[in-house]
């Protein structure tokens, strides 16, 4: 028999001659249907997340080198994580394990997996980027130049960086106890690319990446904001001390008021001594 394209089904002819028409429904077919669209258009959602991380990072820092060097960071931790998930459920390199999370399912990655470890991944990489980032533009705003202004930031936010790792490491480890193979895949996606931004490319490619480029370059076209001036200093004084003259003098009159009472009158404490203690 032959199946040749029709109208709505498959057409089955058995010799030259129409025998009858085939039509396929389920559910497996919808997911297939879902599937290569979703793969088909893949580029273009890669593509405009690209763009929004660059619109983001670009009109938060100001500078132009920051979104370049996190869409590169945030691309590797993705491929990493994509290509560790292929080799262990692809490839099978863990089977030898002997643990079921971490078992061939297939022979190939279930085609939602990549795409929702996408998704979140990129979300994690982003907050943790621009954790780092915003204490490193801090202390170069400060005097700082890049070298410095990055020891700092990772002695201010590395600590704090690496805890919130840990933290979604264990929540996304808790899918590899799922006997969905489908879960363990994401889980294990998740758990390899939140390691791999929290020790590597917080703690190592972005401080490498600063160190090997120039200030000039790190933060163009923002520019350090000058030092301040000592009238500066002076006038900021002068207003802090004005400042707190209004808050002492109320102070002084909530604590008078309190010891004379509602009333307004001394208590007969004060009258009989004439107001000596």
């Amino acid at each position: 028999g032959e199946g040749v394209g029709g109208g709505g089904g498959t057409l089955l002819e058995w010799e030259g001659q129409q025998i009858g028409e085939v039509f396929a429904y389920g559910m497996p077919l919808e997911q297939m249907d879902g599937a290569q669209y979703t793969l088909r258009r893949m580029p273009v959602v890669v593509l405009a997340i690209a763009a929004i991380i660059c619109v983001i990072l670009g009109g938060s820092f100001g500078t132009a080198l920051v979104p370049l060097r996190a869409v590169v960071c945030i691309t590797w931790m993705l491929v990493v994580a994509i290509g560790a998930s292929v080799m262990v459920y692809q490839l099978g390199y863990l089977e030898f394990l002997g643990l079921e999370a971490l078992a061939p399912a297939g022979g190939s990655l279930f085609w939602i997996s990549p795409s929702v470890a996408l998704a979140v991944l990129v979300g994690l990489g982003l907050d943790y980027d621009i954790f780092l980032m915003d204490s490193v533009m801090e202390n170069w705003q400060e005097g700082k130049d890049g070298r410095e202004a990055v020891i700092a930031a990772l002695d201010q936010a590395g600590t704090i960086i690496s805890a919130a790792g840990i933290i979604m490491f264990l929540a996304f480890g808790a899918l590899l106890a799922s006997t969905t193979p489908v879960l363990n895949q994401i889980g294990f996606m998740l758990c390899i690319g939140v390691l791999i931004d929290c020790f590597i490319t917080t703690k190592l490619t972005i401080p490498a990446l600063m160190a090997c480029v120039p200030d000039a370059a790190n933060f163009w076209p923002k520019k350090r904001p000058p030092p301040p001036t000592a009238g500066d200093i002076e006038e900021r004084g002068s207003v802090s001390a004005r400042g707190s003259v209004p808050c002492l003098r109320r102070s002084l009159t909530s604590s008078a008021r309190d010891l004379l009472g509602n009333s307004g009158t001394a208590p007969p404490s004060l009258r009989n001594t004439g107001g000596r203690s």
